[in-house]
């Protein structure tokens, strides 16, 4: 089991991410390029996309630097194989 990340739109400013953990146990994305070259993105958003709420557990972005993000899950029960769990959209300054 892992949790897997797909990016689903991007622009040069701009990239959006879907996360999907597939097991109550996976908790981090592990560290993921997200392409806006060397600089850190100056807006961040983490939506939470599942429609049933109690297969949903908190996320937090616990990395962010000018390369690679990652996201933890903050809960390890009760929020895995729920399909697309979390949107992350990261923007950099124009």
């Amino acid at each position: 089991m892992a949790v897997s990340t797909t990016v689903v739109r991007r622009s040069n400013d701009e990239v959006e991410f879907d996360v999907v953990a597939t097991a109550d146990a996976d908790t981090v994305t592990g560290l993921v390029n997200h392409g806006l070259g060397l600089e850190r993105p100056t807006a961040t958003m983490l939506l939470l996309l599942s429609q049933a709420v109690a297969d949903v557990s908190l996320w937090a972005m616990t990395t962010l630097n000018g390369t690679q993000f990652e996201c933890t899950k903050l809960a390890t029960v009760g929020s895995g194989d729920a399909g697309v769990q979390l949107r992350v959209i990261l923007k950099r300054a124009r």
